[in-house]
């Protein structure tokens, strides 16, 4: 791919990063191993931003005194959240930003569903920065990066064919 700038992201790609994805895609086949997608938002963001979005999105939430999980609707997608106390520094590789991360969203499915939650996960994030000025990033399983959202807006870097 080469090096994309999203206004202060910079993503680096590297062809060392390109075979670990691809060998866990194929080892998966359709065995039903779960495979994650990770949504890393800066600092600054809480819990109520998100359940807005999941709300609107009609997406069941297992809640307690916090968010812990749920699904999202159509795929049955399920997705996890925690909340970093103090924020750390974006994990996903080859992404080097001026923020941090104050929470973390993974989304678990099975590789045969993989286009369907895809794009439950995509009507997600667009409806969040639709209705969030938070930055994000999201990645399959930290190493591709599949969207950003930045200053200059929302770029899914990986379209849905």
């Amino acid at each position: 791919m080469g090096r994309h700038a999203y206004g202060t992201a910079r993503i680096f790609d590297s062809s060392a990063a390109r075979p670990a994805g691809r060998a866990v895609a194929q080892a998966a086949g359709d065995s039903g191993m779960s495979l994650v997608m990770v949504l890393e938002i800066e600092s600054g963001v809480t819990l109520d931003n998100v359940a807005q979005t999941l709300r609107t999105l009609e997406a069941t939430i297992d809640r307690n005194r916090f968010i812990r999980g749920g699904l999202l609707p159509g795929s049955k997608c399920g997705f996890g959240l925690k909340v970093h106390p103090v924020s750390v520094p974006v994990r996903t590789r080859h992404v080097h930003v001026e923020w941090e991360v104050g929470l973390t969203m993974t989304f678990h499915f099975r590789a045969a569903y993989m286009l369907d939650s895809l794009t439950d996960i995509y009507a997600l994030i667009e409806l969040f920065a639709e209705q969030h000025r938070h930055r994000f990033v999201l990645s399959f399983q930290y190493e591709r990066v599949y969207a950003v959202r930045d200053e200059a807006g929302l770029d899914l870097v990986w379209k849905i064919s």
